[in-house]
């Protein structure tokens, strides 16, 4: 099972006692679908961007749920012949990452190397033959 969240909207034209039916009615969609209801969020009314099926404002709803990820289509099919859902967006939330634990690097090997004085000589390999470098 994995976390889900569906953001839908419900029609404006219902009263208060209706829109929780229809939360009710989609908490009944994911639970027959194997689902299970986390949380859910109920916005109020607000306006659309643009007209849905006559309407110019709507309830938003915002769910979370866990569901098996082969049973997302057919919820969401539900959710089309919904009457009172006017539109429906579900989201996968992200894999909530196990908690890393803080390793320090191992040091870094430190090697000094002499720095060569100033005293004429270029600093560089010595020949062989014992003349200076020029």
């Amino acid at each position: 099972m994995r976390d889900y969240e569906v953001l839908y909207i419900v029609r404006a034209d219902l009263e208060d006692d209706k829109v929780q039916d229809a939360v009710k009615r989609v908490n009944t969609l994911i639970e027959r679908s194997g689902g299970a209801i986390e949380q859910t969020n109920l916005w109020g009314k607000r306006k659309l961007a643009y007209e849905v099926k006559h309407q110019k404002e709507g309830s938003y709803v915002l769910q979370d749920f866990q569901l098996d990820p082969n049973r997302v289509p057919e919820l969401e099919a539900s959710l089309k012949i919904t009457e009172e859902v006017l539109r429906h967006l579900i989201v996968r939330k992200p894999e909530k990452a196990a908690p890393v634990t803080a390793v320090a690097p191992p040091p870094a090997e430190v090697v000094l190397e002499p720095i060569a004085a100033e005293t004429g000589q270029a600093a560089g390999p010595a020949r062989a033959d014992g003349e200076e470098n020029k």
